[in-house]
C-alpha cells in the first residue's frame, strides 16, 4: 500500500478530533457532550479518497458482540487506570481515577474537597460507569441511565450480510492505520506526560493535551478547572464489577439513531458520522 503524502497526513491531523478523536467533557456527569470538532461539516463528507483499504479478507471477521465492540473501540491494553490530580475554582482539589477496558467500559471515580471558609472543607465523592450500552452515575436511579449509540452499533453489526461486516471491519482497520500512519509522519515534537506523547488541541477556552489511542486527556484546563495525569497503569488490577450495573440497562438504543443505516454508509466511506461514538467520553462532577 503506498505511503500517504504530508498534505495527507496533514488533513488527517486537522480531522482527527472530528475523526473519533474529540473528548466528550462535560461538567454534569448525565450530559453527553459534543465530541470536539473543528469544522463537522468539513469531515462529514465522503471518505473514500482518504481511507485506504485495509483487506480483511483471509481474515475472520468478529463473529459475537464482546469481538466487534473490541473492535469498534479498541484499547492500547486490556485494564488501563489514569489517575489524574484535579484543581477547581475557589480553591477547589481532588483526584479522579479512570478505569477503561476494551469494548467501551470506563469508571470514573472522583473526590474532591470544596472549602467552605470557616466552616472548614466539604468532602464530596462520586463514581460514573459507562459501558457499551450507556452511562450511569452511581447512585442514581436506574432511569436516569443515558443510552449509548455504541451497543446499538455492535448489534447492527451482527445483524448485517458477511460482506457488509467485512466492509465495516475494513474501515475501522483503515481508519486506524491511517491515524497511525499520521502520528507516526507528523514532524511535530508532540508533548509527553508520563513519558506518554500526546496531542495538544485547543478549541476556544479548552486546551487539552490528548492521548490519541485511549481518547483519554492527560491535561486539561478550561475555566478554572485543570486536570492534569499523574499516575498511568496499563496492567492495572481492574475487577469486572468495576463496570457492572445493579439493574439490566434498556436495549432500546438512542432515540433516532438508526445504527444499521449509520453502519453502512460507514461501509460506503462515511466514517465521520461514527467516530465520534468509538471512545466514551470523560465524565466529570458536576
Amino acid at each position: 500500500m503506498p505511503r500517504p503524502s504530508m498534505a495527507l497526513v496533514r488533513r488527517v491531523r486537522k480531522w482527527a478530533p472530528a475523526l473519533g478523536l474529540g473528548l466528550g467533557l462535560s461538567l454534569g456527569a448525565c450530559d453527553r457532550a459534543p465530541p470536539i470538532s473543528p469544522d463537522r461539516d468539513e469531515v462529514l463528507e465522503r471518505m473514500d479518497d482518504l481511507l485506504p483499504r485495509a483487506s480483511s479478507q483471509g481474515t475472520s471477521l468478529p463473529a459475537d458482540r464482546e469481538a466487534i465492540l473490541r473492535e469498534l473501540s479498541p484499547l492500547t491494553t486490556e485494564a488501563l487506570a489514569v489517575v489524574y490530580a484535579v484543581e477547581g475554582p475557589a480553591g477547589v482539589v481532588g483526584s479522579l481515577e479512570v478505569l477503561a477496558r476494551p469494548g467501551g467500559y470506563r469508571r470514573e471515580n472522583w473526590t474532591v474537597q470544596v472549602p467552605l471558609g470557616a466552616e472548614g472543607t466539604r468532602q464530596l465523592m462520586g463514581s460514573t460507569i459507562q459501558t457499551p450500552d450507556g452511562v450511569w452515575i452511581v447512585g442514581s436511579a436506574p432511569t436516569e441511565f443515558l443510552p449509548s449509540p455504541l451497543g446499538t452499533l455492535a448489534d447492527a453489526y451482527l445483524g448485517l450480510a458477511e460482506d457488509e461486516r467485512r466492509l465495516v471491519v475494513e474501515r475501522l482497520r483503515a481508519r486506524r492505520e491511517l491515524l497511525d500512519r499520521g502520528r507516526a509522519e507528523d514532524p511535530s515534537v508532540p508533548e509527553r506526560i508520563l513519558d506518554v506523547p500526546c496531542h495538544v488541541t485547543r478549541v476556544a477556552t479548552i486546551e487539552l493535551c490528548l492521548w490519541e489511542a485511549t481518547g483519554l486527556p492527560l491535561r486539561y484546563d478550561s475555566g478554572g478547572l485543570r486536570l492534569r495525569a499523574i499516575r498511568i497503569d496499563d496492567q492495572a488490577g481492574i475487577g469486572e464489577q468495576a463496570f457492572e450495573l445493579p439493574f439490566t440497562p434498556p436495549k432500546d438504543g438512542v432515540e433516532g439513531f438508526d445504527a444499521v443505516a449509520a453502519l453502512r454508509r460507514m461501509a460506503e466511506g462515511n466514517v465521520a458520522e461514527v467516530a465520534p461514538y468509538l471512545h466514551p467520553g470523560l465524565r466529570l462532577p458536576s
